[in-house]
């Protein structure tokens, strides 16, 4: 017989797959290595406002595309990333979290790293970075503490989707890895072996960053 805790885990593990299934789809248009990155600005969670072209002007930028702290294994993707930072700042990059707007992350006010406030999912929609939840699985996405952003078009539950990037000084897209699978984490070692490889590489031009289109 089945315990409850077996039932339950079932449960949990066919609404993943099923978000999967969406996700799958959706995330063939995200950016992929060699692309120019999306210029943008965004607040931190203390409102002060970080523009991408000023964190490059200090070297290599690692995005780190989070689900938000509703979200169990947005928070452990976070703790990660966050054990890291100072790894990736050793070899001479910049670590930024990303993250949907959430009241419950005033906790990581102190964190030594920016956490960048991607409000309406802006910043992930021009990464590619979202798709819309099926309906069976939104009551038990806003029961779980998740705020959707205003709907783009009737009917829209866009839900965003981890992903790491590095971004060199040029604004290209050097290092991408998108997470199908929301309860994987990234490979700390293959993205510290792409900072590696940007280490000491000699300035390129500069070159114009592309406007977000606005919502």
């Amino acid at each position: 017989m089945t315990n409850d805790a077996g039932v339950a885990g079932t449960r949990v593990d066919a609404m993943a797959e099923l978000a999967m299934a969406s996700v799958s789809v959706a995330v063939t248009h995200a950016l992929h290595a060699g692309a120019l990155a999306p210029w943008f600005v965004l607040p931190d969670r203390k409102g002060n406002r970080v523009a991408l072209d000023e964190l490059l002007r200090s070297g290599p930028v690692v995005l780190n595309f989070l689900r938000g702290s509703w979200c169990s294994f947005g928070e452990e993707r976070l703790a990660r990333f966050f054990a890291m930072h100072e790894r990736i700042g050793s070899e001479g990059a910049t670590a930024v979290a990303v993250a949907p707007p959430d009241t419950s992350m005033h906790q990581h006010d102190r964190l030594p790293m920016a956490v960048l406030v991607d409000t309406d999912l802006r910043l992930a929609r021009a990464f590619g970075l979202t798709f819309d939840l099926p309906e069976s699985l939104r009551d038990h996405y806003l029961e779980l503490g998740y705020k959707p952003p205003k709907p783009r078009k009737c009917g829209d539950f866009l839900v965003p989707v981890p992903a790491t990037y590095l971004i060199d000084k040029d604004g290209i897209v050097v290092f991408a890895h998108v997470d199908f699978d929301y309860r994987n984490g990234f490979g700390e070692e293959s993205l510290l072996k792409a900072v590696r490889a940007l280490h000491g590489r000699r300035d390129g031009f500069r070159i114009a960053f592309p406007r977000l289109t606005p919502y």
